[in-house]
């Protein structure tokens, strides 16, 4: 009974400890007071849901991106959110004052500072951490940021260790120092190694190749003249398919001259594996993780005649470059 009771008494305490801690949180355009552990988060991030939900922690509304199922989540975060309201389109800031939230997270959002302004007369807010460019955040960056703002400090500690010993688990020693692209297939588009969407690929030992970073002026991305070929001569070529099919890929005038093309180096990604990528959370990283490291050994066994399963259900050959539907 003692032991029942104790526990109920520093249970009974403990919120009333966490909100009596203010926390202060740096960003973009000042300093952010959050003065109780928030209970109604509104998060206008395009991939907070996930990470919010990495955490344990239920938004009372959240922003869908694209895609996924009726609530708009993707299979690694479905069925977490409860009854979670959806947030669609640009920002509605009055819809947003109507949720009643005590925070407004927009780490990855795109909210300018004029919209940063406004909602702050509802609620705090947190924007960008300072040098942090619009979409620039990673997943670990978020997720601590999310538990110092929600009072779930080591929950977010624990996420982000669990994920990074994964990652670490997940690179093959044969990889390390080699190179990688990661193109879009209309254009094409390669992404610069700052792309969330590229971390992935670094954090398992890859590195983009020197053509690659020339070609690197600022940004995320570039689109490739078609005779530009030399940024996606690479140990590994990846092409993300987001429910399109690569057919720019199959029409590309210099594909038969590709050495990656050539010589069966290439991957692509499912509709869904893209998506976890561009996601770039804590909880769709893991999903392609999962796919990625069954997935680029084929593309590395240095054996031309044997391209990658998913080039192959592509329509993608490694003979002479061209597409199985001539």
């Amino acid at each position: 009974m003692l032991r029942v009771l104790l526990f109920w008494v520093l249970g009974a305490m403990a919120p009333l400890a966490a909100g009596a801690q203010q926390v202060e949180i740096a960003h973009r355009w000042g300093v952010t007071r959050i003065e109780h552990p928030p209970k109604r988060i509104v998060t206008l991030s395009f991939n907070g849901a996930d990470n919010w939900l990495a955490i344990g922690v239920r938004p009372v509304a959240y922003r869908v991106w694209y895609g996924g199922d009726d609530t708009g989540l993707w299979p690694w975060a479905a069925g977490r959110i409860g009854n979670g309201i959806q947030l669609r389109g640009e920002i509605d800031m009055e819809a947003v004052a109507r949720l009643e939230p005590d925070l407004i997270e927009a780490m990855y959002s795109g909210l300018t500072e004029a919209q940063y302004r406004s909602l702050s007369r509802f609620a705090p807010v947190l924007p960008p951490l300072p040098g942090v460019s619009d979409f620039g955040h990673d997943w670990a960056e978020m997720l601590t940021t999310f538990g110092r703002a929600a009072g779930r400090q080591e929950q977010a500690a624990a996420v982000v260790a669990d994920l990074r010993a994964r990652i670490a688990r997940g690179a093959a020693p044969q990889w390390a120092g080699k190179t990688a692209t990661l193109a879009l297939a209309q254009g094409p588009m390669v992404l610069f190694p700052r792309d969330p969407r590229m971390k992935l690929l670094s954090d398992l030992g890859f590195r983009p190749p020197d053509a690659l970073r020339a070609l690197d002026l600022g940004g995320f991305y570039a689109a490739l003249d078609p005779e530009t070929i030399a940024p996606l001569d690479a140990d590994l070529l990846l092409w993300l398919d987001f429910g399109g099919g690569v057919g720019p890929v199959l029409d590309h005038p210099m594909r038969s001259v590709m050495p990656a093309a050539r010589q069966g180096r290439e991957l692509v990604a499912p509709p869904d594996v893209s998506a976890a990528l561009s996601y770039g959370s804590a909880l769709s990283l893991e999903h392609a993780l999962t796919w990625l490291t069954a997935a680029i050994p084929a593309a590395l066994d240095g054996d031309p005649r044997t391209p990658a399963p998913s080039a192959q259900a592509a329509g993608l050959t490694a003979d002479t470059g061209t597409g199985a539907g001539e």
